[in-house]
């Protein structure tokens, strides 16, 4: 590296032509502060994949004092890593060509490098503010990883930092930028680089008062990489266990003092007099004293002084645009009548929303919460901030509620000073110059976002990120197994007999459960001792849409688990679609297909048609319950040979320790037991019908609706409803004398499995893969278009030969016990993992 300069600034251009003009105006003043305060600057223009009308812009004689490499990466990335060797600076400062400095960037970012190297430390410093402006406005705190805010949880759904920091020439060099690779699901090269450094011991930092100003055009990198909704490469510092330790800041490092470049001490500034008028101008200043000066009608007006004295006009009007557009309209007024129902808020402190929805008794009473807040709920001790995940950032830092709002609130109160008559205002009146349409980011500005309280939805996810994590004990899972409920009964089903196997080989803490859909506890007898249980539809119940798929595949991210399996969780299926490619890139993912499903119109749907071939290619292997379905699968999509091989029957096992029931000795009339879902699948009509087709017999029906559907017709004489069980034991076994499975589609039913293990005569229907266990000769299986009269001659036939149907269930019991044991569902399980790396 050649020696003697300070810092080096690097622009880089694609296909950005006039846009440019107020970045390098901008730039050129930053450095000229920096050159007035001693600092030796390079200037250089990167044109990489230039167009012919950009290289044309960026060569014109104006320009001459910037030195112009070209390159031909076609990435932000890479070309960066491609023009860091060749520069001469000992710190960096990137600039994208649509973007801004404000004046004292550069001299306060290396002011706050010098400092930090001579105390020791590695230190990559920020703007303190980012100001986006143009297509899209927001302004939001970038703040120093050891300040008391700082959550590295954060980081799951936002970038604390930006691409346009100033760091050492080291941090570049030793961590590149990696390349982005968006229809894989991966991007945010600067996110990525600002956990990667952190987790190396690059303390993070803000140059205070400064602000670099983010232009949003139609299309960028960041519009893109949302658009697509990518991720950031998931890196080891945000596991589980380790996330909570990524911001611990490393201890300075001796014998760093000594430079190539000793700085000159400079002079502390003195920050300046508050500005007479507020940096957003005159004329909103004019407004809101306008504003101030109104009192409207109002229900009643014995509270209008208490709200008003609190009432943050300027705020108000700055969000509301409808209201400021309305000069004879009192915003107290406004928002007294109706602005807190239409949820707007009367100041950035207090969220109107958020406080209904934390306190619903005063939703149900009808009060303005406002009001509520002012005269009862603030010497209550309740909570205002306008973001529903207070509580759990609140436990994240250790502090009491109300003490992390109260330095939330401070933190912004202290920032809006500041821009409003301070130092950061000034830099924004100066930026101005060069590019007017800065200025209207002034109304987001007002309502700067202090992360990781940055809005209500990303302090959602965030919230909802702690509780899950608390949940799972901080601790990863090396097996993960999502499914949709916590489905009635004690059988084990897919996910327990899952859950088993991999416990049992690899140890009860290696395996996680995550229900996703719906809320409820497990029941104790499905999961082995020691497997956790993480109850997703409970913790997260307020996320809708792509931020619960989000939190979702953050959440399995975190777990850093080598295999995560889907178990008709709707859930991850949905969130397979956005961010499964990127999933599939550190872990394996398989998916579990039992059966199909139908429609109210009796038309086929199902995961297995609908889910398949859409994630087919993310999915490392799928899992069915029966040999029909897996030929199905394979014949209906022509899967060639080596994919064929990645769709593995994993055959439920039997329990054989469900006892042969003792056979009927006192019943005077037949007794035929039916029992599960009262739902469409389960044809419930079918075993109604056969009821009255053989009305010398009881029915007894155990079970509930789960899925919804027609209600139940009448129902016969002879049949009773038993209503819910919990377990299958408590079933009283020992006075059935048949027991009917009646089913329009399915797999392999589990109720099957554990009926078969009781030496309970069988008759069932033949569809999907019932006939795996209803075998030839051992037990009755009628076809789908089998009539509610041949039903009840089979029946008949059961029960006209009770000596022979025992016989024949007894034998069914030893054959599946011989076939479906656990041994072989662990050898269909290694098929399955083995079958691609």
């Amino acid at each position: 590296m050649k020696t003697g300069t300070d810092l080096s600034v690097i622009l880089t251009a694609h296909d950005e032509t006039l846009v440019s003009g107020p970045t390098l105006a901008a730039a050129d003043a930053a450095i000229a502060l920096a050159e007035a305060d001693g600092i030796t600057v390079e200037r250089i223009i990167t044109l990489d994949n230039a167009t012919p009308q950009t290289r044309a812009y960026f060569t014109q004689d104006r320009l001459s004092h910037w030195t112009k490499i070209d390159a031909q990466e076609g990435d932000l990335g890479r070309v960066r890593n491609h023009i860091v060797p060749q520069t001469r600076g000992r710190y960096i400062a990137f600039l994208d060509a649509d973007d801004l400095f404000s004046e004292n960037w550069l001299r306060d970012g290396v002011r706050r490098l010098r400092a930090l190297d001579k105390q020791g430390y590695r230190a990559i410093a920020h703007p303190e503010l980012n100001w986006l402006f143009d297509g899209a406005q927001a302004v939001f705190l970038k703040p120093d990883q050891d300040d008391p805010l700082f959550l590295p949880q954060h980081f799951y759904f936002m970038n604390y930092y930006d691409s346009l920091c100033m760091a050492p020439r080291e941090a570049h060099l030793e961590h590149p930028y990696v390349h982005r690779d968006i229809p894989a699901g991966l991007s945010f090269q600067d996110w990525q680089f600002s956990i990667e450094t952190m987790a190396a011991g690059w303390r993070h930092v803000n140059a205070p008062d400064t602000i670099i100003f983010k232009r949003r055009r139609d299309e960028s990198l960041v519009s893109q990489s949302r658009a697509r909704r990518a991720l950031v490469r998931f890196q080891d510092a945000m596991r589980i266990d380790r996330v909570t330790d990524l911001a611990q800041v490393a201890p300075p490092r001796p014998g760093l003092i000594a430079r190539l470049f000793p700085p000159a001490e400079a002079e502390p500034e003195q920050p300046p007099a508050p500005a007479p008028v507020p940096h957003y101008g005159p004329v909103f200043e004019a407004r809101i004293e306008r504003a101030q000066a109104k009192r409207g009608k109002v229900p009643d007006d014995s509270l209008y002084d208490t709200v008003k004295a609190e009432f943050d006009h300027a705020f108000y009007l700055s969000q509301n645009p409808d209201i400021r557009a309305l000069e004879e309209v009192d915003p107290v007024a406004h928002y007294l009548r109706a602005g807190w129902r239409e949820g707007r808020d009367p100041a950035p402190w207090f969220g109107t929303r958020a406080y209904l929805t934390r306190y619903p008794e005063v939703a149900e009473s009808g009060e303005n919460p406002f009001v509520h807040y002012l005269t009862t709920g603030r010497e209550a001790g309740n909570l205002a901030a306008p973001f529903t995940g207070l509580r759990d950032l609140a436990d994240a830092y250790g502090l009491p509620p109300l003490e992390a709002e109260a330095a939330w609130r401070d933190r912004y109160e202290e920032l809006r000073r500041r821009l409003e008559r301070g130092a950061l205002g000034q830099e924004v009146r100066k930026v101005a110059r060069f590019e007017p349409l800065v200025e209207q980011g002034w109304a987001e500005a007002l309502a700067v976002k202090v992360p990781p309280f940055h809005n209500d939805q990303i302090s959602s996810r965030t919230g909802a990120m702690l509780r899950l994590q608390k949940a799972a004990a901080h601790t990863p899972a090396r097996f993960v197994i999502c499914v949709n409920r916590a489905r009635f009964g004690g059988a084990r089903r897919v996910e327990g007999h899952l859950a088993h196997a991999l416990a049992a080989e690899h140890g009860p803490d290696a395996v996680l459960v995550i229900t996703t859909d719906q809320p409820g506890a497990l029941p104790a007898s499905k999961l082995p001792q020691g497997v956790r249980h993480v109850d997703f539809a409970d913790l997260a119940p307020l996320l809708r849409g792509d931020p619960r798929q989000r939190v979702l595949a953050e959440f399995l991210r975190s777990l850093a688990p080598e295999a995560v399996f889907n178990i008709n969780s709707r859930l991850m299926w949905d969130m397979l679609t956005p961010y499964g490619t990127a999933l599939s890139a550190s872990m394996r993912l398989y998916a579990c297909l039992l059966c199909n499903e139908q429609t109210d119109m009796g038309h086929a749907t199902g995961y297995p048609l609908r889910r398949f071939y859409r994630h087919f290619d993310q999915l490392s292997g799928v899992m069915t319950d029966s040999d029909f379905l897996t030929a199905e699968l394979c014949a209906r999509h022509m899967l060639p040979e080596t994919d064929a091989a990645h769709v593995v029957t994993v055959p439920n096992p039997v329990d054989p320790g469900i006892p042969v029931a003792p056979r009927p000795t006192s019943n005077a009339r037949p007794q035929i037991f039916w029992a599960g879902r009262l739902d469409a699948q389960k044809r419930v009509d079918l075993a109604l019908g056969i009821a009255r087709a053989l009305p010398e017999a009881d029915f007894r029906i155990w079970g509930e609706t789960v899925m919804g559907g027609a209600p139940l017709p009448p129902l016969p004489d002879n049949v009773t409803l038993e209503g819910r069980y919990d377990r299958f034991a408590d079933l009283p076994l020992q006075e059935c004398d048949t027991w009917l499975y009646t089913s329009g589609w399915d797999g392999v039913p589990m109720m099957l499995l554990e009926v078969a293990m009781t030496g309970v005569p069988l008759v069932g229907s033949d569809v999907g893969g019932t006939g795996e266990v209803l075998r030839d000769g051992l037990a009755r299986k009628l076809p789908p278009e089998a009539t509610p009269e041949a039903w009840a001659e089979a029946l008949r036939a059961v029960l006209a030969a009770p000596d022979e149907a025992r016989k024949q269930a007894l034998t069914l019991r030893e054959t599946l016990m011989s076939e479906r044991d656990a041994r072989a569902y662990r050898a269909a399980l290694h098929r399955l993992l083995e079958s691609k790396p």
